[in-house]
């Protein structure tokens, strides 16, 4: 059997398109997805590919980057307090510079193998060994396999004897729109779910007037956008990336193709977006941004996910991807979670044996007992 070989690259530009495309086909983490974040001047972001070779052909990439992480990202109550005061004393108390497998903002991990190294047993265990040995020379203590499915889960569970806990992720959100018109859509929800849906609206577009602009090109917009993206960032609990303005320029020059912005102008004003990305029969609702003392006036989350609705099936879309948190309205809406997982691992045993036990507790349903729920009325 052949040797297998490797390098690291910190630009994807160092991998060749067509390279990356025989490995990964056509998914909506492409080549040009991985390069908007790579050339977005994400602060506190950096990027790596592992690339193994096999007589010097491409078998297998894995997307890295590294950041630091907040263990108790998801904490909620007393804990929050706890670790607050314990920072006093220890500012990085749980907060780890990691290396992570996958993607920054993805909706699920990914690998990419050349369908006949897929089944090769040498691959995970060449992985772990590579990615503890970038570790080390990254000084990132800790180790994630960020966010997989479970067809990925039947590959990565060889982590475990190598060390690694695994663990659910935070679910995504996933609406099939197999309907002929918004109106089958209203009728698919329970009943208090569609007469409050249908109040919401109605209400939104008495009150003001709303006009809805679809661009590929923020650049006209680009101080509003960015303010609007800061104040839901800053007002999110689960504080993951963080985007810069030159991402979202960014966008227009790598992935125009497949970028839609949806602006929501209240009485001629700017007062939310949503940016989503548009792959054949799927639309992932990536990042939203409001101006909250306009936005919860006129129900404006509520009005956007109706007009995406609506675009999605008069655009013949039958997959719509709302993103993870924010569960019980994606649920009550029609949303049905995609359960991910995570594998992590310290490189100190000690604590390595601490995450064990602190996978009890950091399971998702714990912090937001909708993703317990599966419908609503």
């Amino acid at each position: 059997m052949a040797s297998i070989t490797y390098r690291v690259y910190d630009n994807i530009d160092s991998i060749d398109k067509r390279d990356w495309d025989a490995i990964f086909g056509k998914i909506p983490e492409s080549y040009q997805f991985f390069r908007v974040f790579g050339n977005s001047g994400l602060n506190g972001v950096s990027f790596y590919y592992l690339v193994f070779y096999s007589d010097n052909t491409i078998v297998f990439i894995a997307p890295l980057f590294s950041k630091d992480f907040n263990l108790d990202v998801a904490v909620e109550g007393w804990p929050v307090r706890a670790i607050n005061f314990i920072r006093r004393l220890y500012p990085r108390f749980l907060i780890f510079r990691t290396l992570f497998c996958g993607s920054l903002c993805g909706e699920y991990g990914i690998l990419g193998f050349r369908d006949d190294f897929k089944k090769d047993p040498r691959m995970v265990s060449l992985l772990s060994f590579r990615l503890n040995d970038l570790a080390r020379k990254l000084n990132c203590p800790l180790i994630v396999f960020k966010d997989f499915t479970q067809q990925y889960a039947l590959i990565l569970d060889a982590l475990i004897p190598e060390g690694f806990s695994k663990l659910e992720s935070f679910p995504t959100v996933s609406v099939e729109l197999n309907f002929n018109s918004f109106e089958e859509y209203l009728a698919s929800l329970g009943k208090s779910t569609r007469k409050n849906l249908t109040k919401k609206l109605k209400q939104a577009y008495a009150r003001t007037s709303l006009e809805v602009k679809i661009v590929d090109d923020v650049k006209e917009c680009i101080d509003q956008v960015a303010k609007l993206y800061e104040n839901t960032y800053q007002d999110s609990t689960l504080k993951f990336e963080h985007l810069t303005k030159q991402f979202f320029l960014q966008l227009s020059l790598d992935l125009r193709e497949h970028t839609r912005f949806f602006l929501y102008y209240c009485d001629g004003r700017l007062a939310a977006f949503n940016l989503c990305f548009i792959y054949n029969n799927l639309m992932i609702d990536k990042f939203i941004g409001f101006d909250y003392d306009i936005s919860n006036k006129y129900n404006l989350y509520f009005v956007s996910w109706a007009h995406n609705i609506k675009w999605c099936i008069n655009n013949k879309i039958y997959s719509y991807f709302p993103g993870q948190s924010n569960y019980e309205p994606k649920i009550r809406l029609g949303g049905k979670l995609i359960t991910l997982f995570a594998y992590l691992k310290h490189r100190n045993p000690c604590f390595n044996h601490l995450l064990k036990l602190l996978k009890i507790l950091l399971k998702p349903d714990n912090f937001d007992k909708n993703i317990k729920r599966k419908t609503y009325d």
